[in-house]
Protein backbone atom coordinates (compact mmCIF):
# COMPACT_ATOMS: atom_id res chain seq x y z
CA UNK A 1 0.00 0.00 0.00
CA UNK A 2 1.62 3.41 -0.99
CA UNK A 3 1.16 6.37 1.68
CA UNK A 4 1.46 9.79 0.98
CA UNK A 5 0.70 12.88 3.95
CA UNK A 6 0.82 15.75 2.02
CA UNK A 7 0.96 18.92 4.07
CA UNK A 8 -0.28 22.45 3.27
CA UNK A 9 0.67 25.78 4.25
CA UNK A 10 2.47 29.01 3.92
CA UNK A 11 5.81 28.88 5.74
CA UNK A 12 5.31 32.70 6.43
CA UNK A 13 2.28 32.86 7.63
CA UNK A 14 2.91 31.69 10.99
CA UNK A 15 0.02 29.12 12.17
CA UNK A 16 -0.66 28.11 8.18
CA UNK A 17 2.62 26.75 8.27
CA UNK A 18 0.82 23.62 10.43
CA UNK A 19 0.56 20.75 7.52
CA UNK A 20 3.82 21.89 6.45
CA UNK A 21 5.46 20.97 9.52
CA UNK A 22 3.45 17.97 9.95
CA UNK A 23 4.39 16.80 6.45
CA UNK A 24 8.51 17.39 8.07
CA UNK A 25 7.67 15.12 11.28
CA UNK A 26 6.05 12.06 9.87
CA UNK A 27 8.27 9.58 9.57
CA UNK A 28 6.07 6.07 8.18
CA UNK A 29 4.83 8.16 5.04
CA UNK A 30 6.17 9.54 1.56
CA UNK A 31 5.79 13.52 2.53
CA UNK A 32 5.01 16.35 0.03
CA UNK A 33 4.79 19.67 1.49
CA UNK A 34 2.36 22.11 -0.87
CA UNK A 35 1.45 25.74 -0.65
CA UNK A 36 -1.13 25.87 -2.56
CA UNK A 37 -3.33 23.28 -1.76
CA UNK A 38 -5.10 23.45 -5.21
CA UNK A 39 -5.88 21.51 -8.02
CA UNK A 40 -2.96 20.06 -8.42
CA UNK A 41 -3.43 17.68 -5.18
CA UNK A 42 -5.35 14.93 -7.37
CA UNK A 43 -1.92 14.98 -9.33
CA UNK A 44 0.08 14.78 -6.33
CA UNK A 45 -1.65 11.64 -4.54
CA UNK A 46 -2.07 10.02 -8.37
CA UNK A 47 -1.52 6.26 -7.32
CA UNK A 48 -1.18 6.90 -3.55
CA UNK A 49 -3.86 3.53 -1.97
CA UNK A 50 -3.75 6.05 1.56
CA UNK A 51 -3.57 9.95 1.56
CA UNK A 52 -3.86 12.22 4.37
CA UNK A 53 -4.13 15.83 3.95
CA UNK A 54 -2.66 18.26 6.69
CA UNK A 55 -3.84 21.85 6.88
CA UNK A 56 -4.40 25.10 8.96
CA UNK A 57 -8.36 25.58 10.04
CA UNK A 58 -9.86 28.72 10.89
CA UNK A 59 -13.30 27.85 12.23
CA UNK A 60 -13.56 30.03 15.49
CA UNK A 61 -12.53 26.61 17.27
CA UNK A 62 -9.82 27.41 19.84
CA UNK A 63 -5.97 27.48 18.45
CA UNK A 64 -4.63 23.67 18.36
CA UNK A 65 -7.70 22.19 17.71
CA UNK A 66 -7.19 19.47 16.11
CA UNK A 67 -10.08 18.49 13.54
CA UNK A 68 -10.13 15.40 11.45
CA UNK A 69 -12.79 14.45 7.85
CA UNK A 70 -13.20 11.61 5.99
CA UNK A 71 -13.66 13.44 2.70
CA UNK A 72 -15.05 9.99 1.15
CA UNK A 73 -18.30 9.56 3.07
CA UNK A 74 -19.30 13.66 3.18
CA UNK A 75 -17.89 16.94 1.39
CA UNK A 76 -15.46 19.25 3.93
CA UNK A 77 -17.13 22.06 5.63
CA UNK A 78 -16.25 25.28 3.08
CA UNK A 79 -14.56 28.09 4.47
CA UNK A 80 -12.85 26.41 7.10
CA UNK A 81 -9.67 25.58 5.66
CA UNK A 82 -6.92 28.31 5.13
CA UNK A 83 -6.18 29.37 1.50
CA UNK A 84 -4.32 32.21 0.09
CA UNK A 85 -6.03 31.03 -3.63
CA UNK A 86 -9.68 31.12 -4.80
CA UNK A 87 -9.40 27.52 -5.41
CA UNK A 88 -8.88 25.54 -1.68
CA UNK A 89 -9.28 21.78 -0.23
CA UNK A 90 -12.75 21.52 -0.20
CA UNK A 91 -13.51 22.75 -3.59
CA UNK A 92 -10.59 20.72 -4.79
CA UNK A 93 -11.61 17.60 -2.98
CA UNK A 94 -15.63 18.04 -4.81
CA UNK A 95 -14.02 17.92 -8.29
CA UNK A 96 -11.81 14.92 -7.48
CA UNK A 97 -15.22 13.15 -6.01
CA UNK A 98 -16.96 14.23 -8.87
CA UNK A 99 -14.13 13.28 -11.73
CA UNK A 100 -13.99 9.86 -9.68
CA UNK A 101 -10.59 10.54 -8.76
CA UNK A 102 -10.40 10.60 -4.82
CA UNK A 103 -7.80 8.12 -3.68
CA UNK A 104 -9.16 4.68 -2.49
CA UNK A 105 -8.13 5.77 1.31
CA UNK A 106 -8.03 9.60 2.53
CA UNK A 107 -8.42 11.06 5.58
CA UNK A 108 -8.19 15.39 6.00
CA UNK A 109 -6.76 16.95 9.08
CA UNK A 110 -7.47 20.68 9.86
CA UNK A 111 -5.20 22.20 12.73
CA UNK A 112 -6.80 25.40 14.21
CA UNK A 113 -4.74 28.16 13.45
CA UNK A 114 -3.96 30.78 15.98
CA UNK A 115 -2.36 33.67 13.83
CA UNK A 116 -1.97 34.00 10.13
CA UNK A 117 0.19 36.86 10.22
CA UNK A 118 3.30 37.54 8.82
CA UNK A 119 6.03 35.20 10.21
CA UNK A 120 7.50 32.22 10.98
CA UNK A 121 6.17 32.21 14.76
CA UNK A 122 3.68 29.42 15.75
CA UNK A 123 1.44 29.41 18.48
CA UNK A 124 2.22 26.84 21.18
CA UNK A 125 -0.98 25.42 20.84
CA UNK A 126 -0.80 24.82 17.19
CA UNK A 127 3.07 23.14 17.55
CA UNK A 128 1.57 20.63 20.05
CA UNK A 129 -1.25 19.73 17.73
CA UNK A 130 1.51 19.70 15.02
CA UNK A 131 3.02 17.03 17.42
CA UNK A 132 -0.19 14.76 18.52
CA UNK A 133 -1.43 14.52 14.62
CA UNK A 134 2.27 14.08 13.72
CA UNK A 135 2.86 11.02 16.57
CA UNK A 136 -1.13 9.30 15.23
CA UNK A 137 0.24 9.28 11.39
CA UNK A 138 2.51 7.86 12.54
CA UNK A 139 1.12 5.38 14.54
CA UNK A 140 -1.89 4.55 12.44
Amino acid sequence: MTRLVIGLGHPFRCDDAAGLEVANRVQTATTHQNMTGSYELMDLWEGADDVIIVDATHSNSPAGTIHRFDPRTRPLPTGTFASTHAIGVAETLELARRLDRLPPKLAVYGIEAGSFATGTDLTPEVVAAIETVAKEIDNA
